[in-house]
Order: C-alpha cells, then structure tokens, then sequence
C-alpha cells in the first residue's frame, strides 16, 4: 500500500503538493489513523492536527501549514 499526504489550498481547494510516507509504517499508521481493519487502496482521510503531527513524525519533516487542508489517501 503506498499512502501519500496531500497538502488542498483552503480556499480554491487545489493540491499545492504531495508527500508520500516510507514504506513500512502500516500498523503506526493504522494506529494514528484509529483503523480497524486493513484499507482495501481506495481510501482517502481528512487529518486532524494530531493525525498530522504524528504522520509528520513518519515523514521525518514539518508539512503542517494553517492555509492548506491535509488528507492521507491510500492507493495499490
């Protein structure tokens, strides 16, 4: 599963940029995210700013911009 952090302009809503996550984080992931059973690779989540702070942590660099929207999508 690749998972990537996209980073949506509040105001136009369009993507300003992407990060996708090392491999190799699923269960981190599945417990930042408060998932119960595997994502089938479709998936897309709104993040908290805990949900972010913590994937940041994972990421190894500060994305966090109070202008942007953040969301994990989950992809094959």
């Amino acid at each position: 599963m690749i998972y990537i952090i996209e980073a949506f302009d509040r105001v136009s809503e369009f993507l300003v940029f992407e990060e996708q996550l090392p491999k190799g984080y699923d269960q981190e992931l599945k417990a930042i995210m408060g998932w119960t059973s595997d994502q089938q690779g479709w998936e897309g989540y709104d993040l908290t700013s805990e949900q972010l702070e913590a994937l940041e942590g994972i990421l190894g660099k500060k994305i966090h911009n109070p202008a942007l929207i953040f969301q994990l999508s989950c992809n094959v």
